[in-house]
C-alpha cells in the first residue's frame, strides 16, 4: 500500500503545485509556537489563553510537526488551520470565563465515562445510552466547536441556526471528500452524538493530533506526562457548552473516548466519583482495526506513511495503554464504580448488556430511553456506510504474536477471540459494527 493511492487526484495535483510554490518561497508553512500565539490574538483581538500549562504541549507538537511529521503541503495547510482554530477557541473562552465566572461555578454531577480502546464497541455503546435523555452528551458541532461566538448567542436568541452547526457541515463535507473511506471506519454527521477528545484537544494534550499527523515524539510525551491539565480544562469546556445550552445542573456527563484508557489516572483526579464503564474485545481485532483506523486518517496528509510503520508503533501503543490502564484502574477507582462489558455480549444481546449497565449505574432504564435505543440501531444499520475492511497482515503484523503480546489483557478479562483459532485463520474482516 502506498500512501498517495489513496488520496484523491485534485489533491495530489494540489499538493504538487504547492510544492513548486514553496521551491520559490511561496505557500510556505511553518509552526512557531510565538507566531501563532501572537497571530490569534491579532485575529480575536484578544489576549489571554487561560492555563498556561498548554504551552507545553503545544512546543512539543509544534516541535514535531516541523521536524519529524513529513506533511504534505496541504496537510501543512490543514494541520496550521486547526492549530488557529484551537488558539481562537481558548482566547474566546478565556473572555466567556472572565465575564461570567459563574459558568465555572457550575456543579458537574459524576460522570458515567466509557473506557475502552477505539474499536471495542465504544461509539456504538456511546450512542446507544445517550438515547436516554437522563444522561447529557455532546454533538459533534459541540466537540468540534464547544465555544460560542457572539454570532453563536444572536443565533440562539432569534431561534436560528447556530453558525457553528454551518461550519461543521462544511468542514465534514470536505473531510468526507478527502477521505471517503473514514465513514466506514466511524460515522461522521455534524449531529451525531460524539466523544470529548475534540474538547481535549483544546488543550493541546490529546491523541487526536496522533491520528492525524506522524508526531512520534509527541505522541511518546502524551504517553508520559500527566494530563491532569487537560482533563480540567475539559471540565470547564463542559460546564460551558451546558451553560450555553441552559442544561439543567443535576443531569451527569455520558462521557467516551479512547483517550482515557491513556489517561485514566488523570480523569480520575478531575472526576473521582466516575462511574466506569469499560467495554473488551478481541484484541487481535482491536489492532487490525485500530491499524486501519490511524491509517485511514494519515494518509490524506503524508505521502510517504508506510503501513508497517502504522502496524508497529500502533501495536507497541495499544500494549502500553492496557498496562496503564490496568494499573491506574486497580490504584485509583473503587471496584464498585467500575463495569467490564464484552463486545461480544453487546453484539450477542445488546438488550441485556444494557440492562446489566443500568444495573451498576443504579438506575431504571426507561420504555422511552429502550425505545431511542432500538431507534438508533434500525436507523444506524451495520455497513450502511460501507464495511471497514482490514488485515493485520497488511501492517506487517503477525496473528499469533500480537496473540501473544496481548494476551495478558485477553486472560484478564476472558475475552473471546473473534475466530475460530487466530494462530492459524486469516485475520480478515469481512466487515464490523462501527466502533
Amino acid at each position: 500500500m502506498r500512501a498517495t493511492q489513496y488520496q484523491r487526484t485534485p489533491m495530489r495535483l494540489l499538493n504538487s503545485l504547492l510544492r513548486g510554490a514553496d521551491a520559490f518561497g511561496l505557500a510556505r508553512v511553518t509552526f512557531d509556537m510565538q507566531e501563532l500565539l501572537a497571530s490569534a490574538r491579532k485575529r480575536t483581538g484578544l489576549t489571554e489563553f487561560g492555563d498556561a500549562r498548554f504551552m507545553e504541549p503545544m512546543q512539543v507538537l509544534a516541535d514535531a510537526l516541523n521536524s519529524e511529521a513529513m506533511l504534505n503541503p496541504l496537510g501543512r495547510y490543514l494541520a496550521k488551520l486547526n492549530i488557529e482554530r484551537l488558539l481562537d477557541g481558548r482566547l474566546r473562552a478565556e473572555a466567556l470565563f472572565r465575564q461570567h465566572p459563574e459558568i465555572r461555578q457550575r456543579p458537574l454531577p459524576d460522570p458515567i465515562v466509557i473506557v475502552g480502546l477505539a474499536r471495542s464497541g465504544t461509539t456504538r455503546l456511546h450512542r446507544l445510552l445517550a438515547a436516554d435523555d437522563t444522561f447529557l452528551h455532546l454533538e459533534s458541532w459541540e466537540s468540534v466547536y464547544p465555544v460560542p461566538t457572539e454570532e453563536a448567542f444572536q443565533a440562539r436568541d432569534k431561534g436560528e441556526t447556530d453558525p457553528r452547526i454551518t461550519q461543521l457541515d462544511g468542514a465534514l463535507k470536505a473531510v468526507l471528500y478527502m477521505g471517503p473511506q473514514i465513514a466506514a471506519v466511524h460515522p461522521l454527521g455534524t449531529h451525531e452524538v460524539e466523544e470529548e477528545i475534540g474538547l481535549l484537544q483544546y488543550a493541546f494534550a490529546t491523541q487526536l493530533f496522533e491520528i492525524q499527523t506522524v508526531i512520534p515524539s509527541f505522541a511518546e510525551w502524551l504517553m508520559t506526562h500527566d494530563q491532569t491539565h487537560a482533563y480540567e480544562y475539559l471540565a470547564d469546556l463542559l460546564r460551558l457548552v451546558s451553560w450555553f445550552r441552559g442544561d439543567p445542573t443535576d443531569k451527569p456527563w455520558l462521557l467516551k473516548s479512547p483517550q482515557h484508557m491513556q489517561d485514566l489516572d488523570a480523569l480520575l483526579r478531575v472526576f473521582p466519583g466516575a462511574k466506569l464503564i469499560c467495554p473488551h474485545r478481541d484484541p487481535i481485532k482491536v489492532t487490525g482495526s485500530c491499524c486501519s483506523m490511524a491509517w485511514n486518517a494519515l494518509v490524506r496528509d503524508n505521502d510517504t506513511l508506510t503501513p508497517e510503520w502504522v502496524g508497529q508503533e500502533w501495536l507497541h501503543k495499544i500494549e502500553r495503554m492496557l498496562h496503564k490502564n490496568l494499573r491506574d484502574r486497580e490504584h485509583m477507582c473503587p471496584a464498585q464504580n467500575q463495569h467490564d462489558v464484552l463486545y461480544a455480549d453487546i453484539s450477542r444481546d445488546w438488550e441485556t448488556a444494557i440492562a446489566d449497565v443500568y444495573e451498576f449505574l443504579n438506575l431504571s432504564l426507561s420504555p422511552k430511553a429502550r425505545d431511542g435505543m432500538r431507534a438508533w440501531l434500525q436507523e444506524n444499520r451495520q455497513h450502511q456506510h460501507g464495511a471497514h475492511r482490514y488485515a493485520l497482515e497488511d501492517f506487517g503484523l503477525d496473528t499469533t504474536a500480537v496473540d501473544e503480546r496481548l494476551n495478558f489483557y485477553r486472560q484478564r478479562f476472558n475475552i473471546p477471540y473473534e475466530t475460530h483459532n487466530p494462530h492459524l485463520v486469516d485475520s480478515r474482516s469481512h466487515g464490523e459494527p462501527s466502533a
